[in-house]
């Protein structure tokens, strides 16, 4: 995926969309798209997340104690945010039901977006907020 594609589909997130332009700008270069297998587990539950992800194309299945879920399937969907910002357990494992191509970004580029825009880090934390109820 092009540099442009990936500023545009984070622009129209609605919780990357929150961040200045510039600091989409940002986290698109040093974040890194990645050709992921079917199969490969991308978050253990439990282990402490260090990077948010975005899935571009193929299907995620999320675990809680090892039980299916539920499955992520939509591109532009964000997930692993919880342990990328607060830097704790996470709290589902992910792994990939077939071959995806992901944005990665660390959590350290995702911090410092934080800073910098109160309006990002708010949307940030609203989207973490729709976990509490599960």
């Amino acid at each position: 995926m092009e540099r442009d594609q990936l500023i545009n589909l984070l622009r129209k997130n609605e919780v990357f969309g929150a961040a200045p332009y510039k600091a989409i700008e940002d986290l698109v270069d040093t974040g890194e798209v990645r050709k992921i297998e079917t199969g490969t587990t991308l978050l253990n539950q439990g282990a402490t997340g260090e990077s948010i992800w975005m899935l571009l194309t193929g299907t995620l299945e999320v675990f809680v104690d090892e039980r299916a879920v539920r499955r992520i399937d939509n591109s532009g969907e964000v997930f692993g945010e919880i342990s990328a910002v607060s830097l704790t357990p996470a709290t589902a494992t992910i792994k990939t039901a077939s071959e995806c191509h992901t944005f990665c970004i660390p959590h350290v580029e995702l911090h410092r977006a934080m800073k910098t825009s109160p309006d990002f880090a708010a949307a940030m934390l609203r989207s973490m907020t729709k976990y509490l109820g599960r």
